[in-house]
């Protein structure tokens, strides 16, 4: 099993966009409250209308930047032998399963930010959900070696195809090495031939 968890870096990129979202709603209203208490002969209306902007943006910009600490701690992927893990969330916490049954892509994206940080995201698609509009099955965000990531993903799959392309009984046969598979075999074949041998004779009686 392969555990993976997000760059330090990560949550720096999950600050700024907060940062950023907070200007972005400042802005926009800051302006039409600076026009319409101006138009009002409000007195000290660029003030006030700052006042306003700032104060109604921090009501939930402070919630929101600071849970992105606890939200940043329990992001959390694990590489099983047959499935892929997502831990995520924090007030709704989320594990989601994705078997490689049904993984059909997967995929390395990198933003403008995401290369300045020197982190990557990966992307995993499955059957039925494989409209490139739609939102990947699961995300592995923030990882540093996101390369790396893929190919052993990529590994986790071939080598589950393999053992499914394999007969049942080799699937579930318990694995040996050097002279204790042959010993191990030859007794088992030793074992099958003498109970033909018995079920032989009894034929003949």
């Amino acid at each position: 099993m392969f555990t993976y968890k997000p760059k330090e870096t990560y949550l720096t990129k999950s600050l700024i966009v907060v940062v950023l979202l907070v200007i972005g709603v400042w802005i926009c209203l800051y302006v039409p409250l600076y026009f319409i208490l101006k138009d009002e002969h409000v007195v000290n209306y660029a003030s006030k209308a700052l006042f306003w902007s700032i104060g109604s943006n921090l009501v939930w910009g402070i919630p929101l930047f600071l849970g992105q600490f606890p939200v940043y701690k329990r992001y959390r992927y694990d590489l099983l032998d047959d499935e892929i893990v997502v831990h995520a969330g924090w007030l709704v916490q989320k594990v989601r399963h994705v078997p490689y049954r049904m993984v059909t892509n997967i995929e390395i994206k990198r933003g403008l930010l995401d290369r300045w940080l020197g982190i990557g995201t990966l992307n995993i698609e499955t059957a039925g959900n494989s409209d490139p509009n739609q939102k990947a099955e699961a995300q592995l965000l923030g990882l540093a070696d996101v390369d790396g990531v893929y190919e052993e993903v990529a590994g986790c799959l071939r080598a589950f195809d393999e053992a499914q392309q394999r007969p049942s009984w080799e699937r579930t046969r318990r694995p040996a090495s050097g002279a204790a598979d042959a010993g191990s075999d030859g007794d088992v074949l030793q074992a099958i031939l003498a109970e033909l041998k018995t079920i032989n004779e009894k034929m003949k009686e």
